[in-house]
């Protein structure tokens, strides 16, 4: 630093360490929130799962659907297992439980 002020040096210095402070965490709060989404609606798949069972139990009811928050969780029961298919920011998902939980 000189007697008139932050030379061009240490601002060029400054803004590139900005710049890769940035750069790594945009790209990590990124994967934390497709990571964070992606969990979500793995609930809500357990959470419809649950909603099913209920459904199978009162109404003999083998398939159906449910939507939460613009997503569609669409259900059947073969007997043994309640499986749960949706589309996550990987694509599609099917998640499958029985009476000893997730197969």
């Amino acid at each position: 630093m000189n007697s008139k002020g932050i030379s061009f040096v240490e601002t060029l210095l400054s803004i590139s360490i900005l710049f890769i402070i940035a750069g790594l965490l945009i790209p990590l709060s990124h994967n934390m929130k497709s990571l964070l989404y992606n969990k979500k609606l793995e609930l809500h798949a357990s959470e419809t799962a649950y909603e099913a069972a209920k459904i199978i139990h009162n109404d003999y009811k083998t398939s159906g659907v449910n939507v939460i928050d613009d997503v569609e969780y669409y259900w059947f029961y073969d007997g043994r297992k309640i499986c749960i298919e949706f589309k996550n920011l990987s694509g599609e998902r099917k998640k499958c439980i029985n009476q000893q939980g997730e197969v």
